[in-house]
């Protein structure tokens, strides 16, 4: 368990880190500059921290256990699930925006597109048609054509509500998945 001056510091520095996201890659933070942005000790941060993709790794389990949470106090239906998974993003955009422009690889979106009820939307009798392969191509093919969505979602200001992003996805993926385009 995590005394509150750990906890404090940690926060400072996952706070310091989204900040420095906002104007540069996460390859070119030094240590030193999060730290001086985080008004940490550098000694500090290594006795938590081993490197900043490691206080980045540290913000996304945190959002993503903040947003099952969330999710499991939802007792809402599988579309509303989703506008329920885009209010959250929405809520904390600023961490989300950090994570996905600077996590450009499939893994994120991978994550983001199996929490619960969007797998279980996926898994859906929609998908029941086709070969295993083929199922699990069109799978991947909606889960970064999703996450692009929101991405560009994320991105822009004023943006769309969650309500018509969730509508949209949902549009596509049925799109992708009726019996007659293949």
């Amino acid at each position: 368990m995590e005394n509150q001056r750990v906890r404090l510091s940690k926060a400072l520095l996952k706070e310091a880190l989204v900040r420095l996201l906002e104007s540069k890659p996460i390859d070119k933070i030094t240590i030193y500059e999060l730290c001086a942005e985080a008004q940490i000790n550098r000694t500090t941060f290594y006795k938590y921290y081993g490197s900043q993709q490691d206080v980045l790794r540290d913000i996304e389990n945190e959002l993503f256990s903040m947003l099952e949470k969330h999710l499991a106090e939802s007792v809402e239906g599988d579309e509303q699930s989703f506008v329920s998974v885009l209010r959250y993003l929405d809520m904390e955009q600023r961490k989300f925006l950090a994570l996905v422009n600077a996590t450009p690889d499939q893994q994120f979106s991978e994550r983001l597109f199996n929490i619960e009820p969007v797998r279980a939307y996926f898994a859906s009798s929609a998908f029941g048609e086709g070969d295993d392969s083929e199922k699990e191509y069109l799978r991947l093919f909606l889960c970064q054509g999703g996450y692009a969505i929101v991405r560009e979602w994320l991105n822009k200001t004023p943006h769309e509500s969650p309500q018509e992003i969730s509508n949209l996805l949902i549009k596509l993926s049925l799109l992708f998945v009726r019996k007659d385009w293949r």
